[in-house]
């Protein structure tokens, strides 16, 4: 939303300056013109190169301080629900996997019976200086889970790992008053798109979401 106003704010100008110009009677030179163009669109494609791909380089994370959390990760959803003997349900391998832009964010959780996508998401840093990803969620079981478990909503929160291994660690809730924690300490760059090929595959490595690490 800020960039947008920025945009606003310099069309504004824009066309004030042509405005005041035509006016005054004053020449519009095409040298200038054709310098302020080609000056916009460099930094159309400046802008739009950040936002897809630049803020991903160690360099510019460095100064920026976000953390690269693009890709796979994998590890294990720990939840309040029980089985129907009443003992606890045991950890669930679960693969998280985020698309992120410099000011974008989406993420989607696999598990065997069940995927879970956003609705909003943000990375957010806090007061302390640590960062958390924070997304709303719709989570759809698949066809063999559906007699013990319906679609439902819910939403979740990921600190992000300040020491390399520590990875993303947090807890979620849902509509149907359950809750859990989320632990998920390995990463691969690539994008995997269910959990069954995610959970034995051999490119998985101790996350380092930092430029610093």
């Amino acid at each position: 939303m800020k960039d947008i106003r920025q945009q606003v704010t310099v069309g504004i100008v824009c066309l004030v300056w042509l405005a005041l110009a035509l006016l005054t009677g004053e020449a519009l030179s095409p040298t200038p013109l054709r310098l302020f163009s080609a000056a916009g669109t460099t930094v159309a494609i400046a802008a739009l190169a950040y936002e897809r791909s630049l803020w991903q380089w160690k360099l510019v994370r460095r100064f920026t301080g976000s953390p690269l959390l693009h890709g796979t990760w994998r590890g294990e959803v720990i939840t309040s629900v029980v089985c129907e003997d009443g003992t606890p349900v045991p950890p669930i391998p679960a693969v998280l996997h985020v698309v992120q832009s410099a000011s974008r964010v989406s993420v989607s959780l696999f598990t065997a019976d069940s995927v879970s996508t956003s609705t909003h998401a943000s990375l957010l840093r806090g007061d302390d200086g640590r960062w958390c990803l924070r997304w709303q969620f719709i989570n759809q079981p698949r066809p063999a889970a559906r007699q013990r478990s319906q679609r439902h909503r819910g939403v979740a929160e990921l600190w992000i790992g300040g020491v390399p291994g520590e990875g993303l660690r947090g807890e979620y809730f849902t509509d149907r008053r359950t809750y859990g924690e989320l632990n998920l300490v390995e990463w691969s760059p690539r994008r995997y798109g269910s959990a069954s090929t995610a959970l034995v595959a051999t490119d998985f490595a101790p996350a380092a979401p930092y430029a610093a690490n």
